[in-house]
């Protein structure tokens, strides 16, 4: 770990280089009212919400493409499209005003495949599973009892009560035991997929999550109106990337940062064409505020570094596979019935879930790790895609005339890490994030991102709305 000290050389050889970099041609500096650091939900939303109230902007994006999580894939024979990232927002006036703005239609999002069946095994043995039957309806209900108690939590985690009550700072698993809310998991398991093991995580952050804002009951039976999606989730962004024309630098990085100035901020950034000098009046981060993830930035060693090195992220990856053996027809959930102290959840790090998609020949997977191997590479997730559709196999939960493991082919493949950064609960009760969202407005920069809301983006795009707003209004 770099010790303070070197934190202190960082920042200044940072600002070195800014200096350094204040030779770059007029032609390659771009002056904005607002950069923006990051083009996933969080970013893209601040960038045209920003437009809207006549501000110029600038996007910073380290991809080839605007959208973060959400991520594409038509197929190339049918034109069919799976979404491997984000599939689903809630009805609300924000997400619905967003798409109208970007010109992409909505419809409503179908929580069922029509002719698609179910069919559950333990994935770390090979076995059927028989899940056991509850009340689903009655502890979501429950649950919802619970989430009610602390109604400043629906909006960000800005308003976290202090002392923070001792029920936030549970493990998941034991609030779950406390309130006897067992019944609830299967479709709580369902929903976090990206979270691991996510019966260990301060409660606090399950309750943001799973916020009646956020969820709709018509997600529990698949039946009704409860959320929308477009035909292909990542228009809106191809729409904003036009918008932004130019000044959506992709395929770029921040090499340095000096935010000392009283009257704005200046940002040295690597493109695909050479560097490009950036001086904005304000920032906006809207990147996973990992110390990894912010090099360039020049963090103030008392205010900022000690803060965001306490948070953590989960890793989780999805793909596309074909030849894999199980059925067109089929999903596989992931039944642990050997994690019976953790209310029968998958075991990780390991394969989540499988499910059927509308192409025929390629099932949909997800892949989480845990907190002692936060990381894999694509050769390691297919590795263990084979391992269990091997196991699975063995006992016939996939027919055995369907080819050998070998032949299966990942046909496209996305890691999400880091996913739903968080701390733990002794750094919570400890005030994490009073002091976290004290650095909203310092030294003319804003934060914003799942890791400030939750992992959902129509969460994220009310919060970054009124922070914007806020922003502006001054």
């Amino acid at each position: 770990m770099l010790s303070i000290a070197s934190f202190a050389l960082i920042g200044w050889a940072a600002a070195a280089l800014t200096q350094r970099d204040a030779n770059i041609s007029q032609q390659n500096t771009l002056d904005v009212d607002v950069c923006v650091i990051g083009g996933g939900a969080a970013g893209t939303y601040a960038a045209i919400k920003s437009k809207e109230l006549g501000k110029s902007v600038a996007v910073v994006e380290q991809q080839d493409r605007l959208g973060g999580h959400t991520k594409t894939y038509v197929d190339p024979a049918s034109k069919k499209v799976i979404e491997l990232g984000v599939a689903e927002y809630q009805d609300t006036p924000i997400v619905r005003a967003f798409f109208a703005r970007l010109q992409v239609p909505l419809y409503q999002y179908n929580y069922t495949t029509p002719g698609v069946t179910s069919e559950y095994a333990d994935f770390s043995t090979g076995l059927p599973a028989t899940p056991k039957q509850g009340d689903l309806l009655g502890a979501w209900n429950a649950f919802q009892v619970q989430v009610a108690k602390y109604p400043s939590l629906f909006y960000s985690l800005d308003d976290v009560p202090f002392p923070v009550p001792a029920d936030l700072l549970l493990p998941f698993g034991q609030f779950i035991t406390k309130y006897e809310l067992q019944d609830a998991v299967p479709y709580l398991s369902l929903y976090g997929e990206g979270w691991g093991n996510f019966v260990t995580l301060p409660t606090l952050l399950a309750i943001k999550y799973f916020s009646p804002d956020f969820f709709s009951p018509a997600s529990l039976s698949g039946d009704g109106p409860g959320a929308l999606a477009a035909k292909d989730n990542s228009l809106i962004y191809g729409n904003a990337t036009q918008e932004l024309g130019s000044y959506a630098l992709l395929s770029s990085t921040v090499i340095s940062m000096d935010r000392s100035a009283a009257d704005g901020v200046t940002i040295t950034v690597q493109t695909p064409s050479g560097k490009k000098l950036i001086r904005a009046k304000k920032l906006i981060s809207a990147i996973p505020p990992l110390i990894d993830n912010l090099n360039g930035f020049d963090l103030n060693n008392k205010t900022e570094v000690p803060i965001f090195n306490k948070f953590r992220g989960h890793s989780w990856y999805v793909g596309l596979v074909n030849n894999s053996g199980v059925p067109d027809n089929v999903t596989l959930v992931n039944y642990g019935t050997t994690n019976t102290n953790n209310f029968n959840i998958p075991v990780v790090p390991g394969v989540y879930n499988i499910y059927a998609t509308a192409v025929p020949g390629i099932h949909y997977f997800l892949f989480a790790g845990n907190d002692s191997q936060p990381t894999f590479t694509e050769s390691q997730v297919e590795t263990a895609l084979q391992d269990t559709l091997t196991r699975l196999r063995a006992t016939g939960v996939i027919p055995n005339s369907s080819g050998p493991v070998k032949d299966l082919s990942i046909i496209d493949f996305t890691s999400h890490s880091p996913y739903e950064l968080y701390v733990p609960s002794d750094q919570i009760a400890k005030g994490f994030y009073n002091k976290l969202f004290a650095l909203q407005g310092q030294r003319n920069t804003y934060w914003t991102g799942a890791a400030f809301v939750t992992q959902s983006s129509t969460a994220i795009w009310n919060y970054t709305d009124q922070l914007v707003t806020k922003m502006w209004s001054g």
